[in-house]
């Protein structure tokens, strides 16, 4: 009997080496089955002020090519801020997509977590916040629209602000500075760069030129393309589906400088997976994103450095103002009511 002792003990080892192999691959087993179940239920709830049908694609491309899933809430721009500012205890987001407006106010209330990253790295430092508490995704400026008939009589020459005064048979669409926040941003900045008398005798010379006010801006490309007005100022998001849509137009780039419209990303302070509101936030700043915004009509220009920069029909570049500060709601309608009774009814001297 002895003399098996060493082979039974053999047989024993390796009896032992396949129980524990097969515990092993059993945990291995479970634990990928835990991680599956957990990547099947994890999931980001992203409040955005973007079109709805926009928000859908967004959060359907981020799945196919991640896995991951993203619940998107359409909510205007008011309904959002409320909502960072007043939030129902259960029903936080955590990420929002959002105006740079609110997320200056959002930073301001402490709303948001600092995130940092290579792809946040590619935003210019001016679209973004110096803490990482959001980050700018895409913008959209003001420009110009030149109807094609005018534009081969002499209407190519048109470049600057100035060369809107110009041409005194020009008539001029122009956008109501004080109906949008977007048109108001405008007049906020370039009042900032020109000082407020250069700036009011500019917009009353400019209003003598002016056929009509618009309280939007697709009258405004109406117009132009219907060759009732020469020229327009709009945005360029606007700007691009008309053309792209065929209409009679040049868009051009003002290259004295013009206003843009930021819209960017932040996690919030009640985000319950971080990690997944960064590869959101990583991805918005993508190809991949940027494909889906055009397939909704959204022209945007890009805050990634990484993606191409558009150009305007004269393939020149986009110029921004230098400006200094950014304004808030209250100083936005501050200035916005100086307008009013400085230049659009004239009852300042």
């Amino acid at each position: 009997m002895k003399k098996h002792l060493p082979l039974l003990g053999i047989i024993l080892f390796i009896m032992g080496l396949l129980w524990a192999g097969v515990f092993i691959q059993q945990d291995r087993e479970q634990q990928l089955e835990a991680q599956a179940m957990y990547e099947k239920e994890r999931h980001l709830t992203v409040y955005s002020d973007l079109p709805a049908a926009a928000n859908r694609d967004l959060a359907t491309a981020f799945y196919e090519e991640t896995g991951l899933r993203v619940r998107m809430v359409t909510l205007t721009e008011d309904a959002l801020q409320r909502s960072l500012q007043h939030p129902t205890p259960g029903q936080q987001p955590d990420a929002v997509i959002a105006s740079e407006g609110t997320l200056r106010t959002g930073r301001l209330q402490g709303a948001f977590l600092p995130y940092l990253s290579d792809m946040t790295d590619t935003v210019a430092p001016e679209r973004k916040d110096d803490a990482g508490a959001w980050t700018g995704l895409w913008y959209n400026p003001l420009v110009f629209v030149v109807n094609r008939d005018y534009y081969g009589m002499g209407g190519s020459n048109i470049n600057t602000w100035g060369d809107l005064l110009t041409d005194s048979t020009m008539v001029i669409s122009f956008p109501d500075l004080a109906a949008t926040d977007i048109a108001g941003d405008f007049l906020c900045e370039y009042v900032e760069q020109h000082g407020t008398e250069r700036s009011a005798l500019y917009f009353r010379s400019l209003q003598e030129r002016i056929g009509s006010y618009t309280k939007t801006m697709i009258p405004i490309m109406h117009r132009v393309a219907g060759g009732e007005a020469q020229v327009g100022v709009v945005d360029a998001v606007t700007a691009e589906q008309y053309r792209f849509d065929g209409a009679p137009v040049y868009v051009i780039f003002p290259q004295d400088g013009t206003s843009a419209w930021l819209t960017g990303a932040a996690v919030t302070r009640w985000c319950s997976d971080e990690d997944l509101a960064g590869t959101f936030i990583d991805w918005l700043l993508s190809d991949k994103a940027a494909a889906v915004l055009r397939k909704n009509r959204l022209y945007f220009h890009y805050a990634n450095s990484t993606l191409p920069a558009r150009q305007d029909s004269k393939q020149q570049n986009l110029v921004i103002f230098k400006g200094t500060k950014h304004y808030n709601d209250s100083e936005r309608k501050s200035m916005q009511d100086w307008w009013l009774r400085a230049v659009r009814f004239g009852r300042e001297g």
